[in-house]
C-alpha cells in the first residue's frame, strides 16, 4: 500500500464556495472535503505486484537497476524459474510489452518469477560513469547475469527474453558465450539482427526517417539530456553535434561510436549486429518477428544462418509491426503473449527442478492469457 503524501505553503490559497454566501476555504481544506483519493483514509493505491528495484554496482564504476517480479519482500528467493527481460532502445521495466508478458506468467496457474534488467541510464537508472547503451555491448548482461545467480538458489533455471535492441544484445551475447551460458533457452523479439542493413532501411524513406528514426532520435536525445552532465565528461562529445541529430544515425555519430571507441557509425552497426553471432548460440532460442515491422525489417532477417544452427527457431508473421501484434478492436491485446508464453512454459517444464514442477497444456496457457488479459 502506498499512500498519498501532500506537501504545500503554511497557508494556501482559498476557494469560494458555491452558493456559500461569500464564503471560502483553503485549498487543502477543499481538496480534503472532495478528493478522497487524495486526502483521507481512501488516500492510497496498491502497487501492482511487479517490481523490487535493486541496484547493481558495475566493475567499471557505473551501475544498473534490476527489477524482480513479484517483489522479493512478496515472493522470498527460491528455485522458482525465472524468466530474464531485456527492453527496447531507451525502455525498461515500465515498457507495456514486458509488463503485458510478465503479469502473465508471474501469476497462476504460471507463477513464474520474472526479472528485468534495466540498462544504463534507463528505468530512472542514474548514470554514474560517462557511459550509456549500446547495440553490441553485453558486458553489463554479463555481470546482470552473475548477480542474478548469486541470488538465486544453484540449479534455478534462466530463460531469457529480448525485445528489439535488447534482443540483439541478447542474442550477441548468446552467440559470443556458445555453451558456456546460464540461460537454459532464450526469446528474441523484434530483432534488427543487422544494424548496416536496418540503418539503411531507416533512412531509405521520408516516413521512416521523420517517423520511426527521428522518433528514436529523439527518444535518445531525451535520455541524454537527463544525462547530459555525467556523459559530457567525454570531451569528445559535442552537445550541439548530439541535439541537432534528426535521426538514429545522426546520434550515433555524434554519441554512440564516440562513447564507445568506434571510427565510423558503419563500424558500430556491424560489431552490433547479432545475425553475425546467431549460428554460434548453443540452447534453444525462438526468435520472432513480423515482416512489416519498420525498425527490424525483413530483409535483415538472417535466413541462412537460422538454418545452419539446429538451436534456433524462427517464426514470422506477415504484420504485427515493431514489437506490436496487436489483435481485436474494442479491447486490443498483444497476440504475441500466446506464443511466447507457451515457449517460455515449455522451456522451464523441461528444466523445472521442483517437485512435480509446473505442467500446463496449451490451451490452458492460452485461456489463462485471455482471463489475465482480460483483466487489464
Amino acid at each position: 500500500m502506498s499512500a498519498v503524501k501532500l506537501f504545500h505553503h503554511p497557508t494556501p490559497v482559498s476557494i469560494p464556495l458555491k452558493n456559500g454566501k461569500n464564503k471560502s476555504v483553503p485549498l487543502t481544506d477543499y481538496i480534503a472535503e472532495k478528493c478522497p483519493s487524495i486526502v483521507g483514509p481512501k488516500a492510497y493505491y496498491s502497487p501492482t505486484p511487479y517490481l523490487f528495484n535493486e541496484m547493481l554496482s558495475l566493475p567499471d564504476g557505473g551501475q544498473v537497476s534490476i527489477d524482480w517480479c513479484p517483489p522479493l519482500a512478496q515472493k522470498p528467493i527460491d528455485n522458482t524459474p525465472t524468466l530474464v527481460c531485456l527492453h527496447g532502445l531507451t525502455g525498461g521495466s515500465h515498457e507495456s510489452y514486458i509488463r503485458g508478458l510478465l503479469e502473465v506468467i508471474t501469476r497462476p496457474p504460471f507463477n513464474y518469477r520474472g526479472v528485468v534488467f534495466n540498462a544504463r541510464g534507463c528505468g530512472n537508472t542514474e548514470l554514474t560513469t560517462p557511459q550509456l547503451f549500446n547495440g553490441a555491448y553485453t558486458e553489463d548482461l554479463r555481470h546482470v547475469l552473475k548477480h542474478i545467480q548469486k541470488e538465486l538458489p544453484e540449479g534455478t533455471p534462466l530463460i531469457g527474453i529480448g525485445y528489439s535492441l535488447g534482443s540483439n544484445i541478447l542474442v550477441k551475447y548468446l552467440g559470443e558465450e556458445g555453451d558456456k551460458t546460464p540461460f537454459k533457452a532464450a526469446i528474441s523479439v523484434a530483432n534488427p539482427f543487422d544494424f548496416v542493413n536496418s540503418g539503411y532501411a531507416l533512412d531509405r524513406s521520408y516516413f521512416n526517417r521523420k517517423i520511426y528514426s527521428g522518433t528514436m532520435a529523439g527518444n535518445l536525445k531525451r535520455a541524454f539530456e537527463r544525462h547530459t552532465d555525467m556523459l559530457t565528461k567525454n570531451k569528445a562529445i559535442d552537445v550541439d553535434q548530439v541535439m541537432s541529430a534528426t535521426t538514429i544515425r545522426e546520434f550515433d555519430d555524434a554519441f554512440t561510436r564516440k562513447i564507445f571507441g568506434y571510427t565510423t557509425v558503419n563500424n558500430y552497426y556491424r560489431d552490433a549486429s547479432s545475425c553475425r553471432f546467431i549460428e554460434h548460440v548453443r540452447v534453444p532460442l525462438l526468435c520472432f518477428n513480423a515482416l512489416d515491422d519498420p525498425i527490424s525489417p525483413a530483409e535483415s532477417i538472417p535466413y541462412d544462418e537460422v538454418k545452419t544452427n539446429p538451436y534456433v527457431i524462427l517464426a514470422t508473421t506477415d504484420h504485427g509491426g515493431h514489437i506490436g501484434w496487436f489483435e481485436h478492436i474494442r479491447h486490443p491485446t498483444r497476440w504475441i503473449v500466446k506464443p511466447l508464453a507457451e515457449f517460455v512454459v515449455a522451456m522451464f517444464e523441461a528444466h523445472d527442478p521442483r517437485p512435480g514442477g509446473s505442467k500446463l497444456n496449451p490451451d490452458t496457457i492460452d485461456k489463462s492469457v485471455d482471463a489475465i488479459q482480460a483483466e487489464e
